[in-house]
């Protein structure tokens, strides 16, 4: 499951961040993850709690923001919703679209005290 990697990467992260800004805990971290990942929340959270005990971010909160997929035709400039694979513009009829979101994966924000 690569949820627990993620999970590490942004207590990791956060954690980090809390002690270059001199604060005691970590409240809450918020993260931005595009549908195509296929990571599952429940799962990102579950671990989340679990990389953070002991440390001070045990008990934040991870709000995940999810970024739906949409494609882009890199010849009319039209988007689109869903995923590109094996689909042609229905603007201009172009084929080969690009994804244009849905793969991202970030630590946005995080709530110090």
């Amino acid at each position: 499951m690569h949820e627990a990697g993620l999970a590490v990467r942004f207590v990791e992260a956060a954690l980090e961040e809390a002690a270059a800004r001199g604060a005691s805990r970590v409240t809450a971290v918020g993260a931005r993850i595009g549908e195509l990942h296929g990571v599952v929340d429940r799962h990102l959270e579950e671990f989340f709690a679990v990389m953070a005990r002991l440390t001070p971010a045990e008990g934040a909160r991870l709000v995940i923001e999810r970024v739906a997929a949409r494609s882009a035709c890199p010849g009319c400039g039209e988007f689109f919703p869903g995923q590109p694979y094996g689909r042609t513009c229905p603007a201009c009829g172009r084929g080969r679209l690009e994804t244009a979101a849905g793969l991202e994966m970030e630590l946005v924000w995080i709530e110090i005290e």
